[in-house]
């Protein structure tokens, strides 16, 4: 393949231009420009963008702009120059521009070759950074240009007045051959003042970058450093001179200044920096004088391109500790704001007033949250104290509510004996009953069997009443189970039917049936029922027999809630009383304790719910009692 090309290229090398039409161009102007360096590098595209935009504004229009990047800072050699004026002649042969840019004094020995080769007749436009270029023989033809000038010896004499106990220059510099010529130049520029002030020269240029970074870290105290650029190192690797200039600030120990005003914030103390911002638009001014047709810039010397201006970086002065004094009047200085003192005195100041309140009540949030914790910690041990009171207090409770559990069962003696004497009288009977009828002959089998089944049913009758009565004397830790209101009234009931009967009251149950559940521990809950019944019987104890009526009722009065009432039929209570019947040690009976409802109250309260006394007139007393309905998830 690349024989085929090379073939391809002395072909069309052999072709004369006549030989191959020329392509119509449009109405419009064409400039093609040759520049060495990629335009991806921030010196080149800022050139070129200058360029365009100066060129349109002189125009009063778009004017095609072509950009050739030769990358001549890195490829090196004859071949190369002769593959890129091959390429060249065959990509622009029918292509003819109105005008040619080059810049840089290799690029423009490249363009005079392509021009003389393609349209010798066409205007050059040249930018050299070499004044020495119209002293070459023969004489330019057609060709007007500017003279672009690296002043290192203006920056090394800013470097002095900025930092006077310098006593060594360093000079940093890539390897291309254009950059080693073009220190050739400034180190001639600059032996007039190295030999003045007797300062030592430190080459730092022609070194791979490895070994450039190094010596930076160990540069002598007294040193001041100047840089150029850094297209390539020794190796012949490419670089971005903006990169290397960042990673040297890195590692230099010195302070350092620069010429190209593109790595200005980067840290550089400062120089005589060249704007590609303003050569671009200079180079673009000269050129839309020269498309139009302007005769006087030919056959003159290149005119100094006045784009250089001794610049210093504010930031720079402060970081190495220059003082402001010494930058010479006239020099631009860079990056000049104000401090924060200056720019905002009075803001200063009260922020710092307002920072020191904010400090007192910070303080004053301080020592505040410390009284809270404290408060918090005394509350939390109060609340542990309390919840230990109230602890001891659901024992005393649970004691007691035993104690009266005990005593209540103690006053229905003689019902529970009357309760338990009839199952075990009617047992004894069936039994010798069952004995006779063994002895008969012949045994009457059916009747035994009938006497065997009613001892048996007695016997449960007993064994419920011995369970009913061993229920409510246990005493054990409260337990929170779900209850039917109606069982437990129904139980209680039971237990006190035969105390009813002997002391001549009726009990009348109306019980709903769609109850909901209560939640809380059965054995509590039936001692509030057994209180409120023996109070209702205590009640009556003046009243007629026949007279007396217990009446017992169970209903939802709202969502969530199951109420329990006991009316009696006595006398009630006087209206006076009603507030002090719940009183532990009040009572109403000459030989009572007064802690039955007393007890039962709490039970209630600890149940979440309320007891509460009346008195209708006319129809005794009625105690209700009040308890909240278990939830759904319980229940279910």
């Amino acid at each position: 393949m690349s024989w085929r090309i090379v073939f391809a290229f002395c072909i069309l090398l052999l072709l004369p231009p006549q030989a191959v039409p020329q392509e119509a161009r449009p109405a419009g102007k064409s400039v093609l420009l040759l520049i060495p360096e990629d335009t991806a590098l921030p010196a080149m595209a800022t050139l070129v963008a200058s360029l365009r935009s100066s060129l349109w504004e002189a125009q009063g229009g778009p004017i095609t702009l072509d950009v050739e990047s030769l990358d001549l800072g890195w490829a090196r050699g004859s071949a190369y120059t002769l593959a890129l004026h091959t390429w060249y002649l065959a990509k622009y042969r029918e292509r003819r521009p109105d005008a040619l840019i080059a810049f840089r004094s290799d690029a423009i020995q490249l363009a005079l070759q392509l021009r003389q080769d393609l349209w010798p007749d066409i205007p050059m436009i040249v930018l050299s950074e070499d004044e020495r270029l119209w002293e070459q023989q023969p004489r330019l033809e057609r060709v007007a240009g500017l003279w672009l000038r690296y002043d290192m010896r203006a920056t090394a004499e800013l470097a002095l007045q900025l930092l006077p106990s310098t006593r060594r220059l360093a000079l940093v510099n890539g390897s291309s051959s254009w950059e080693r010529a073009q220190q050739e130049q400034m180190v001639r520029a600059l032996q007039p003042l190295l030999a003045q002030r007797g300062l030592e020269f430190i080459d730092l240029s022609n070194l791979p970058l490895s070994e450039l970074l190094e010596r930076a870290r160990t540069l002598p105290d007294d040193t001041t450093v100047l840089t150029f650029s850094f297209m390539t190192d020794t190796s012949g690797r490419p670089f971005v001179g903006r990169e290397i200039a960042r990673m040297f600030l890195a590692a230099s120990n010195r302070p350092s200044f620069a010429l190209h005003e593109t790595v200005l914030g980067l840290g550089f103390v400062g120089g005589a920096f060249v704007s590609y911002a303003a050569v671009g638009q200079q180079l673009g001014m000269l050129t839309s004088r020269v498309l139009r047709g302007a005769q006087e810039e030919f056959l003159a010397p290149l005119k100094p391109a006045a784009v250089d201006t001794l610049t210093v970086d504010a930031r720079a002065l402060r970081r190495w500790d220059i003082p402001r004094e010494r930058v010479p009047a006239g020099v631009r200085l860079a990056f000049d704001e104000p401090t924060l003192w200056e720019r905002s005195r009075w803001w200063v100041l009260g922020a710092l007033t307002l920072s020191g309140l904010q400090a007192l009540v910070a303080g004053g949030l301080v020592a505040e949250r410390r009284r809270r914790m404290r408060a918090q910690a005394e509350l939390l041990e109060r609340q542990r104290l309390e919840k230990l009171a109230e602890m001891e207090a659901r024992r005393t409770l649970d004691q007691l509510a035993h104690v009266s559990r005990v005593a209540a069962l103690g006053e229905l003696a003689a019902s529970l004996a009357h309760e338990l004497n009839q199952p075990l009288t009617a047992i004894l009977s069936n039994a010798q009953a069952a004995r006779r009828l063994l002895n008969a002959t012949p045994a009457e089998v059916d009747e035994m069997r009938e006497a065997l089944g009613d001892i048996i049913s007695d016997g449960k009758r007993a064994g419920e009443v011995i369970h009913r009565m061993r229920v409510l004397l246990k005493r054990g830790e409260p337990r929170q189970e779900l209850h039917s209101l109606n069982d437990l009234v129904c139980e209680v009931g039971r237990l006190l039917v035969n105390d009813m009967h002997l002391r001549g009251a009726d009990l009348h149950l109306a019980l709903d049936p769609s109850l909901p559940a209560v939640q809380g521990d059965g054995i509590q809950l039936q001692q509030v029922v057994l209180n409120l019944l023996i109070n209702a019987m205590d009640a009556m104890a003046d009243v007629p027999a026949g007279r007396r009526q217990v009446r017992v009722r169970t209903a939802s009065p709202a969502p969530g809630q199951v109420e329990l009432s006991v009316q009696d039929s006595g006398g009630g209570i006087e209206p006076s009383r009603l507030a002090l019947i719940f009183e532990p040690f009040y009572s109403t009976k000459d030989q009572g304790l007064g802690m039955g409802l007393s007890i039962s109250r709490s039970i209630v309260e600890a149940h979440g719910g309320r007891l509460q006394a009346e008195s209708p007139p006319g129809q005794g007393a009625l105690l209700r009692c009040v308890l909240p309905a278990a939830h759904t998830e319980s229940s279910s």
